[in-house]
């Protein structure tokens, strides 16, 4: 389960998993009778096949290929055949076709998705097993994908024609399964060095000591990223990436967990979960994240004492400004907002934003109580892509009105009830970690 790549001039075997440049990958090509190699990313570099080289002025290339049946190929230069060999690269030296003489070929679209497969984790539908390509296990014919034994081409032809790249549907004799992806990127937004920051602190440590979180971390800031990288716990530095956005108002400032969404930067994962900062992760979130990537809609918290049409803390400005059947709707909470990807859901949460821009730029920029929040409430209701499952059965108040036991963790802790919430936060993350140790 190896191709053909192009470092430092050397023609070196690279794993799929572990192809840093996809455009510098060897293919082969057949134009107009002259065969050889060339690179994914240009097809008039060819590979000289005297010096194994790809920067040769005129290369030598002509090679013959020979087809042995179920998708195998060998390929032959002044008489020997070439060879993945021993020292991990490329040879014309074998008298003889044998296995490191044998290839198989992938077009084009099939190599990206098999890539796609083997970089990532996945969670198997029906079930919360997290399954990955085992590549050690595969060979031409086969791949092991978790525990399953499957035909190679019949399986990554599968990963290529879905339409949904989140998720894809493949067969096991006459057994349908279907795989999501599991690449989750946690979103926080951070503006300003007052309390926000203090929150952040902890907010961030809790993902790292509690919630045991390994992924991709984005963070809105108008903060240099050093010292938000500063200020993380150092196991989660490197997988930080500081998005810079300047805010001048309170529009700015929580609209932007919207503005993120409105990009392409959030496209690759799956799922995807904005909190803000005045929340903690208590317990290891991995569960958590296995069930939100077969989540069919977006989440957040309920409020059942409140109703968005009724209500101005969740859209009842907007629902009653433009009606549309939502009797005993209860609002949500839009401090931790699941949304399982961009593929099912970017026209839905992008439209909010857009709802957000044209709204208070016709009627002004403090004219939504509760801004975002409203919005929210407002479009993922009216265009139905909203359930309050599974983020509300996951999610406490904390707070002085609403004690919370570290000793019950239930996934997500959101303090917006407390005066010094930074304060609340550190006591219960305190407690929680001592709880965890012992």
């Amino acid at each position: 389960m190896k191709v053909f790549h192009v470092e430092e001039e050397r023609i070196v075997q690279r794993d799929l998993s572990n192809i840093t440049r996809p455009e510098d990958v060897l293919c082969f090509y057949d134009r107009n009778g002259l065969q050889g190699f060339c690179t994914l990313g240009d097809s008039d570099r060819w590979l000289d096949l005297e010096t194994l080289t790809i920067t040769r002025a005129i290369p030598t290339v002509a090679i013959t290929s020979e087809y042995h049946g179920n998708g195998h190929y060998s390929f032959q230069y002044g008489g020997r055949f070439g060879r993945a060999n021993h020292l991990g690269g490329l040879d014309f030296v074998a008298e003889h076709r044998n296995l490191w003489e044998t290839f198989k070929l992938l077009d084009i679209e099939t190599f990206h998705a098999a890539r796609r497969v083997a970089n990532h984790r996945w969670v198997l539908g029906g079930s919360d097993t997290i399954v990955k390509l085992n590549l050690r296990e595969s060979n031409f014919d086969h791949v092991t994908f978790g525990e399953k034994k499957l035909p190679m081409e019949a399986f990554f032809n599968s990963a290529a024609a879905t339409k949904h790249l989140p998720r894809f549907i493949f067969f096991d004799g006459w057994k349908v399964h279907e795989a999501f992806l599991l690449n989750p990127a946690v979103v926080l937004v951070v503006f300003g060095h007052g309390v926000a920051l203090q929150q952040y602190c902890e907010c961030i440590r809790s993902i790292e000591s509690l919630a045991k979180y390994d992924g991709t971390i984005l963070i809105v800031s108008n903060i240099e990223a050093d010292h938000l990288k500063g200020l993380a716990p150092a196991a989660l530095r490197s997988q930080i990436q500081v998005i810079p956005l300047q805010g001048s108002d309170q529009l700015d400032y929580v609209g932007a967990r919207l503005t993120i969404f409105n990009t392409s930067l959030l496209d690759e994962y799956q799922p995807i979960l904005y909190s803000d900062v005045d929340i903690v992760f208590d317990r290891p979130i991995e569960p958590f994240l296995v069930e939100a990537v077969k989540a069919r809609r977006c989440s957040a918290q309920i409020e059942p004492f409140h109703q968005i049409a009724t209500s101005e803390h969740t859209g009842s400005t907007l629902v009653q400004a433009d009606p549309f059947t939502c009797e005993g709707l209860h609002g949500f909470n839009g401090g931790l907002l699941l949304v399982p990807n961009m593929a099912d859901h970017a026209r839905y949460i992008r439209a909010a934003y857009q709802t957000l821009v044209r709204y208070t730029s016709e009627h002004g920029r403090k004219s939504i109580p509760f801004y975002d929040q409203s919005v929210l409430n407002y479009t993922l209701y009216k265009l139905d892509d909203f359930d309050g499952e599974p983020v509300s059965a996951h999610t406490q108040i904390g707070g002085y009105d609403h004690p919370t036991d570290p000793a019950y963790p239930c996934g997500f802790i959101h303090f917006w009830n407390t005066a010094e919430k930074h304060l609340a936060m550190r006591a219960y993350i305190d407690e929680a970690e001592k709880l965890s140790q012992a």
